[in-house]
């Protein structure tokens, strides 16, 4: 389970990296909603979708918080 924590942690790091703008976070965020909405619309459930559905929360959060510096 830690590995898959650490290769999350990555993933959102080197994702929210990509986004050095205000409206660059915007979009993503948008994108990740609709990510989510996906995910949860396909009735699947278990590690491998709930573990998608944590980094892609995670990553909302991060550059959400990124965001709120830029206001």
């Amino acid at each position: 389970m830690q590995k898959r924590v650490d290769q999350s942690s990555r993933w959102v790091q080197k994702e929210a990296a990509k986004h050095t703008t205000p409206e660059s976070m915007r979009q993503r965020i948008v994108f990740e909603q609709k990510q989510i909405q996906a995910l949860m619309g396909t009735g699947l459930w278990g590690g491998p979708t709930e573990n998608a559905l944590k980094a892609h929360h995670e990553l909302i959060r991060v550059l959400t918080e990124r965001l709120a510096k830029f206001q």
